[in-house]
């Protein structure tokens, strides 16, 4: 017998949003192989995850402006146009969290 959840917590980029700086960067950097290394290369990971530390999106963009100042524009876009990032609910988890909450599990 399983025990179930008392809490539940839903991270939204890739769990509750379709969210991919993909949707953003294929406007931006039309060349395929170009766009994947600057993804890789420039706005990682490893920088992202600083901002979700708590990093400030200035200090954040700083840096990068100070290492690839050729890519300024494409940087500042990371987060001046985050929205176009996202592309909508990703209905299945969505689905979850409303079945969940319907159960009364206090949900985060």
């Amino acid at each position: 017998m399983t025990t179930p959840p008392t809490h539940v917590v839903f991270d939204l980029g890739g769990v509750l949003i379709d969210w991919n700086p993909r949707h953003l960067y294929r406007d931006l950097i039309p060349d395929e192989v170009e766009r994947e290394r600057f993804l890789e290369e420039v706005v990682g990971q490893p920088w992202n995850r600083k901002q979700d530390a708590g990093r400030s999106i200035a200090e954040a963009n700083a840096e990068l402006i100070a290492r690839f100042p050729q890519h300024r524009a494409l940087i500042e876009a990371f987060y001046g146009q985050f929205d176009r990032m996202m592309k909508g609910a990703i209905e299945g988890t969505v689905a979850i969290l409303h079945e969940l909450g319907d159960t009364g599990v206090p949900l985060y």
